[in-house]
């Protein structure tokens, strides 16, 4: 069972982060290659120590109660899944590259980012390893990874919110899937 906060709150919680946190082996497995990139590119890169998650969405605003009751109704709809993850793969931002974990099975984590958002977009769920590299640092770090093998799968039971705290993110609170 999780803990439902990291740590109390001092001031009113005026930014959520909703994602899906896959378990600490993942979590692990992510940490490792960030290590990798941060040794083969030589120097840190943006989110070098953010830990792994499928982001879902951040919310600002001073009424959270709101969004937080919004999402509880909609998750009490889902019913638990397998998140299957397999090798990495690329995002081109501009000359900029992304290097993330593939979500193999993207169509139910995609529902429930529409059902909560409302608007179809290009989302893509997946567990960034290294955001937004330059062309330099990803020809350094690619060849290594490309042809890395990964296979792991996770049960996605619940929606995972974080707050902004002091410039990090906490953890607020786990809004658990309806159905078993």
């Amino acid at each position: 069972m999780r803990r439902t906060s990291a740590l109390k709150i001092s001031s009113p919680v005026k930014e959520l982060f909703f994602i899906i946190a896959p378990p600490r082996h993942i979590m692990s497995d992510v940490s490792v290659l960030k290590d990798d990139v941060h040794y083969l590119i030589g120097h840190e890169f943006g989110d070098r120590y953010s830990k792994a998650h499928i982001s879902l969405f951040k919310y600002s605003d001073t009424h959270v109660d709101d969004i937080v009751r919004h999402v509880e109704a909609k998750a009490a709809q889902f019913k638990p899944f397998n998140v299957f993850i397999k090798n990495l793969n690329v995002f081109y931002n501009g000359s900029n590259r992304t290097i993330y974990m593939d979500i193999v099975n993207k169509y139910p984590v995609r529902d429930i980012f529409e059902k909560l958002i409302k608007e179809e977009s290009g989302y893509t769920p997946h567990i960034t390893i290294a955001k937004k590299l330059t062309p330099e640092d990803f020809l350094k770090a690619w060849p290594y990874l490309k042809d890395f093998s990964y296979s792991q799968h996770f049960l996605c039971d619940r929606i995972t919110v974080l707050a902004r705290a002091e410039n990090r993110w906490v953890h607020y609170k786990d809004i658990m899937f309806g159905e078993y």
